[in-house]
Parts: C-alpha cells; structure tokens; sequence
C-alpha cells in the first residue's frame, strides 16, 4: 500500500483501486519492460545505471530496484516518476480505471478554496507578463532583461512580468471582483493601508512568478531594476506558500525534455533564469532564506545529485557550510553532493554570461565533493598541528559524520578524519574510549560490550508504528521521544511520534499519508518494514520495547561520548565524572 488518504479518500477506495490495477500497464506508460521469467525487468528510472536492477513483479502488483532500493506499488510508481502527491496519483490511476474517486466534502471544499487561489494568482502573472509586452513604461523592463542577456523566449518560459509605477495597476485590474481581490489581500499582493484602502505591494520591479512542482502559481518574487534595496522581495507566506518548502524553478527543472538528474542550488531567481538562458537547466533557489531540510528531501526526491553554487565570499562560505551540516543526514547511498564557490564579485549569472555555458558546466562537474569540503573547512578553522587541535578537531568532527546513515561514505569519513588527526578509526569513533578510560592502574578494566550501532534502530521502531500505532501508547515511548537523540531516522520517528502524542487513533495508513504530505524519504523506513512485516503480531511489542530500549542507550551513549571527548582536552568537572561513571556502569550492566 502506497499510502492512505488522511481522510480525503477512503481507504477502501484505495485497495478496491489497487486491486483493479494492473502495474505492469501502468509503469510501461513510461519505461520500456522487458519479460523475465515470471517477472518484468529494466534499467532503473530512478537511477543511473547500465545493468537492469528494476524489476516488476506482476503477481505481486509491486516493483523494487535492487540497486538504488526503490519500491513501491502504482501509486508510489506515479508519485514518484512523475512528481507528483498522493492524491494526483491516485486520481490518474482512478480515471485510467474510469472510477470516481470519493472524497471528505470539508476537504473537497478546501481543495476548492486551494484552487481558486491559485487561479486569480495566476491570472495575476498573466496580468503583469501582459504589463512587460504592452505597458507604456516596459521599455524600462526591456532595457534591463537585455541587459542581463535574457530573451523573450525564456522571459515567456518562467513567465517573467513588470510591475509598473504606481499603487494600483494590480488592484484596478480586479477592482470589481470582490472575491479575486479578497484572495490578492489575502496572499498579500495588495495591502490594506491601516486607514482601510488597498494598494499593490510591487511597483517598479521584475515579477517572478514562483510555481509549484504542479506548475500552480503560489507566491510572486520581484526583483528592482536599479541599485535600490531591498534587491528581490517576496509576496508574504500564505497557507498555499511557505518558503521554506518552496524552491524557484523546481517546475522549469521538472519540464526539461531530459530526465532532471542534478539540482544546482543557487542563491538568486535571475540566477536561475539567466542559466536556462544559457542552456543550462536544472537550476533552483530558495526565496530569500537558507537552505532547509525540507528543501533537500524534496531535491533528493528527484535527484541523486546537488551542487551548491555559492558566492565566494564570507557569506557564500557561510550558507555552503549550513548547508553541507543540513546535507549530511540525507546522504544515503547513491547521493552525490559537491560545492561550486565562483570567483570574489562574481554570481552565476554574471559568470555565465561572461564565461559562457561550457566554462560554468566545467565548475559543475569539477566542483569539491563534499567530503573535501568538509575536512578543508575544519582543517583551516582548527590547524591539527598539535595533540590538543587534533582532539578538539576529532570532536568537532564527529557528531557531524554521525549524522550520516550508515554505509560506504560514512566508513570513510571516518578513515579520512583518523588519517587527518593521526589516528585509528576505532578512536575516532570513540569505541575505544569507553574501554579505556577511568581504569585506574592496578585495576581491572571495565568489560563494557561495544557500543550499540545507530543503523537502523529508529526505522525499525517507526516501521512497527506504522504496522501497529497502538504499540505508542502499549510502551513507554514518550522517555525515548523526549530525548535528544542523533540517528538516522529519528526524524522521521519524533515526527511519528509526535502525531501519535497528538491524536493516539491514527490509522496505520493515516500516518504513511502524512509522511508522504510532508515529503519524507521513506526508502530507508521501506526496508524495515519488509524486516517487520513477517514478525508475528504477539510479537511487535517486545521488538518496539527492544528498539527503544537501544535508542535509549544511543542517547545515553551520545552524551556521554561527548563528556569523553572533552577529557582528551580538559578536566571534566566532579558531576560530569559522576556521570561518566554511571554511564560505563549502565553499559556494563546491559552488556
């Protein structure tokens, strides 16, 4: 099961529409399938790859590929090749079926308020490209694109507009559609002045219309024409626009003739524009604020490869290291993430058009990878010529390669950082610490078991929530769900856990539906599911106690890693040596 529809479909609909698919038809709409034995194969449409790995099996109604983990059944097929949510899916598979799809009248009525608020937006964006074609002032505008090398071929594919002098050019357009100019206030495209009359927000700028991965338009950016501040500002967020989840130009990326393979991450709506000019697509950026994780998630819902391109300077090097801090949990295998920093004074737009096409590809392809960004940054911040540096660097280093979920990459990280700081992996990971310190001479030394491996305990204890909710309120989860623990997957568990704090009668396919809304990598947390799934029901407790019970102890194990990383540097106090010591003796105790 795909997911469920949170209450805007039944879930009865659903199975009764999966049972009448058949998902070799629907996958060969888009790929070519080759007969296999009982099953169907091909190269993976999620990844890159020479040898077919994907393979359908139609007995099953389900797919896997066998290189990159992708699974799923035709409503997770079509969500995730062609981009889109859990309903648009399921609907396309219910009209392919000519079935009606069913839906809760509250949120059919909210879809409708969703829709006619994307459509006065949109007629907004035709309102103000029509002002950059005809307006008496848009020789102003036109000026300004030609002079950042833009044609009226791309301005037409993002849609770019002009919003002219004056403080009621929109407001006037709408002026005797009271409902039209109700969602303008409400989206903030006209403001209401405390004296109660109404005025447009932009005057004298570029209009960039921001769209969705639908193509909807839902929010506007504008960009001045001269050196006035601020550069670029935004129609404020609304319930169909928040910033941190929206990216410019993920739609034009999605639209190219080419499967979107890596996402450049610039800083700037023109930087986006002008490199599509140039014939380099692909490009997105975040409106006016910091990368996120959600923007990620959604990046890497898309693509297996990022390239950060930043500005050279202290900032640029500043939002790379933000965001390589961000990056690090995501990085599952088959992930590449590398940074490009342009030359001082220089962003993608300038540099593209100076450089041209081949030259800025060229600083792409040949961008730092992560892993070299990484050590650079802490190597140059804290020089390990000394004992001391290397411990503190060691320190510094390693909650950070944590983060990431277990593989290859991960392994070497740590190789990379014990060569930087002359020692052994096994130190720098700290397992040995636990054996070695506090062992007074003369005494026998503690024999503590190894500390538990992260791996995959929270998709586990996730993966057993979603089979059975109840087990949340059957154990004592809430200790485990106040800690602070560092995981892969523990995300994606607090957030389980905190919709099952909030409503206890979450249905299993309730939650799967919110993770999807909330765009969570859910291919990790497939896997485990296929390990609980032949668990017996009398047993799902004790395994939901068990993984708790070692996210406990990874808690536990992660404070007192950092209390032992200190004493290599500096005198720990009588209460953290009080700590520490209960902490060998738990370990001890359940080794």
């Amino acid at each position: 099961m795909s997911g469920p529809s949170g209450g805007r479909i039944p879930d009865s609909f659903i199975e009764a529409l999966l049972a009448k698919t058949d998902i070799v038809s629907v996958i060969q709409e888009s790929i070519k399938l080759k007969k296999n034995g009982a099953n169907y194969s091909a190269c993976c449409p999620f990844h890159h790859e020479k040898t077919p790995s994907f393979t359908v099996s139609q007995t099953k109604q389900f797919y896997h590929c066998f290189g990159c983990s992708a699974h799923g059944d035709a409503i997770r097929f079509l969500m995730d090749y062609q981009s889109l949510s859990f309903v648009d899916a399921v609907e396309q598979l219910a009209a392919r079926l000519g079935m009606s799809v069913p839906k809760d009248p509250v949120l059919v009525a909210k879809a409708q308020v969703k829709q006619s608020t994307t459509s006065v937006l949109k007629r907004s964006a035709d309102f103000y490209a029509d002002l950059l074609k005809n307006h008496i002032d848009a020789k102003l505008a036109h000026d300004y694109l030609k002079k950042r090398g833009l044609t009226g071929q791309v301005a037409k594919a993002f849609q770019l507009g002009f919003a002219p002098k004056g403080w009621d050019n929109l407001l006037s357009h709408f002026s005797k559609e009271a409902d039209a100019l109700k969602v303008l206030e409400e989206t903030g495209l006209i403001i209401r002045h405390k004296e109660g009359r109404l005025y447009d927000r932009f005057r004298e700028r570029i209009m960039f219309p921001i769209r969705d991965r639908k193509g909807d338009v839902i929010g506007f950016g504008a960009r001045v024409m001269d050196k006035s501040q601020p550069k670029y500002l935004n129609s404020p967020e609304s319930p169909i626009f928040q910033k941190s989840h929206c990216l410019y130009g993920i739609y034009e990326a999605l639209k190219t003739k080419q499967k979107w393979q890596t996402a450049i991450v610039v800083e700037g709506y023109m930087d986006v524009v002008a490199l599509s000019q140039m014939g380099v697509h692909g490009a997105v950026a975040t409106l006016g604020t910091a990368i996120t994780s959600h923007h990620l998630t959604t990046l890497f819902h898309l693509v297996d490869e990022i390239v950060f391109c930043f500005d050279g300077d202290k900032a640029g090097m500043g939002a790379a290291w933000k965001a390589l801090q961000l990056v690090l949990g995501l990085l599952q295998e088959g992930r590449k993430v590398s940074f490009v920093f342009l030359p001082q004074g220089e962003d993608p737009d300038s540099y593209v058009r100076q450089q041209g096409k081949e030259a800025f590809l060229g600083l792409v392809k040949n961008g730092t990878p992560l892993s070299e960004y990484f050590f650079a940054t802490l190597s140059e911040k804290i020089k390990p010529n000394s004992v001391d540096s290397r411990a503190h660097l060691a320190s510094i280093a390693r909650p950070l390669i944590e983060t990431i979920p277990p593989g290859i990459f991960k392994e070497m990280m740590y190789e990379q950082l014990a060569n930087i700081v002359s020692s052994t992996p096994q130190v720098v990971r700290g397992e040995k610490a636990f054996r070695s310190y506090y062992s007074p001479k003369g005494q026998t030394k503690l024999k503590v078991a190894p500390p538990p491996q992260p791996m995959e305990t929270a998709y586990i204890a996730s993966a057993l929530l979603l089979r059975e909710p109840n087990l949340y309120t059957s154990a004592n989860t809430q200790a485990t769900f106040n800690q602070e623990i560092k995981a892969p997957g523990m995300e994606l568990f607090y957030f389980l856990c905190t919709l099952l704090s909030s409503d206890p009668l979450l249905s299993s396919l309730q939650l799967r539906q919110k993770l999807l809304e909330n765009n969570f990598d859910v291919n990790r947390l497939k896997e485990c599911e296929n390990k609980v799934a032949i668990l017996p029901l009398d047993g799902l407790e004790a395994e939901f106690c068990g993984a708790l019970k070692r996210l406990e102890v990874i808690g536990r194990e992660q404070t007192m890693e950092k209390l032992i990383l200190k004493a290599k540097i500096s005198e720990l106090s009588e209460e953290e040596k009080k700590a520490l010591k209960e902490f060998l003796q738990f370990r001890e105790s359940i080794g």
